[in-house]
């Protein structure tokens, strides 16, 4: 079902990896606000009723892992050993931006401050949730490396991307003359 929606959209493999990277840092924010919730509230904050501010606790760590991506996205996706190493301070950034971000949205006078301590807290107390965050960034920089060298191909003078390929050859002779 998926496959045959992205086909439909005609995205090219970067854009793909793009896509699919800010769904798992969407998913991974929306899961780790879930389980520090429930460890402020109790247990049953989600999954013993619908109420609206359960709602909008699960939809405020969504919006907060994309919006975070966006800001630290320069950290992930570069090449060679310092990129890794990039990529693991983006992952500690996307990490607190977006624990701070959704702090903000779910209680905003004290959210700020209370969201990144307690995202530590949660690190501090169990490792495999930040073992299980750091592990899907990585997974996220090797999807953003991957939609930087297609950006990188696109940009080089000789490369031939989707956007060139699509002209005519009189039109790729007067537009993209080499010199």
């Amino acid at each position: 079902m998926s496959a045959r929606i992205l086909e439909s959209l005609s995205l090219s493999r970067g854009e793909k990896s793009t896509l699919l990277a800010y769904g798992a840092v969407v998913a991974m924010a929306a899961g780790m606000t879930i389980l520090i919730m429930s460890g402020v509230d109790g247990e049953g904050l989600v999954w013993a009723d619908t109420a609206w501010f359960s709602q909008w606790v699960i939809f405020a760590g969504a919006i907060s892992g994309g919006i975070s991506l966006a800001l630290a996205r320069g950290w992930m996706g570069l090449e060679g050993t310092l990129g890794l190493l990039r990529a693991s301070v983006g992952s500690v950034a996307i990490a607190i931006m977006a624990a701070m971000i959704a702090g903000i949205l779910i209680d905003p006078l004290l959210g700020v401050v209370y969201g990144p301590i307690l995202l530590l807290t949660e690190f501090i107390a169990k490792p495999w949730l930040a073992l299980a965050w750091f592990v899907g960034s990585m997974a996220v920089h090797a999807l953003q490396l991957d939609a930087r060298r297609e950006r990188d191909l696109l940009a080089t003078p000789g490369g031939r991307g989707r956007a060139v390929t699509q002209l005519s050859r009189l039109s790729q002779e007067n537009l993209y003359r080499r010199s």
